[in-house]
């Protein structure tokens, strides 16, 4: 697959359950990035995916957690998840939080 041209509902060994989740806490970070207000949203999402041990942002090891969690409990590489958002330009301020 050409990576030039890869868009998130094409992120290599995974299905569109997983690409759900994965949008799903992806967003719901960004929110909480973009207004901290909307932090009842990640109450919210750990209830709706309550398999999944999601990190809090204000945690110093959030990246590294948030990079384990998903590549262990969904199988899929948090590089290619990253990759293919900054080429998507989506959850940029979660992007960029984790690039900090």
């Amino acid at each position: 697959m050409n990576n030039s041209k890869r868009q998130f509902i094409e992120i290599e060994n995974t299905t569109e359950e997983t690409r759900s989740i994965i949008y799903d806490v992806f967003a719901t970070y960004n929110i909480i990035l973009q207004d901290h207000r909307r932090f009842p949203a990640f109450d919210m999402i750990q209830q709706e995916y309550n398999h999944l041990k999601l990190p809090i942002l204000n945690d110093k090891d959030f990246g590294p957690k948030l990079k384990s969690e998903l590549e262990q409990s969904l199988n899929v590489s948090f590089n290619d998840v990253i990759k293919t958002c900054e080429h998507d330009q989506i959850f940029m301020d979660l992007i960029n939080f984790l690039e900090r």
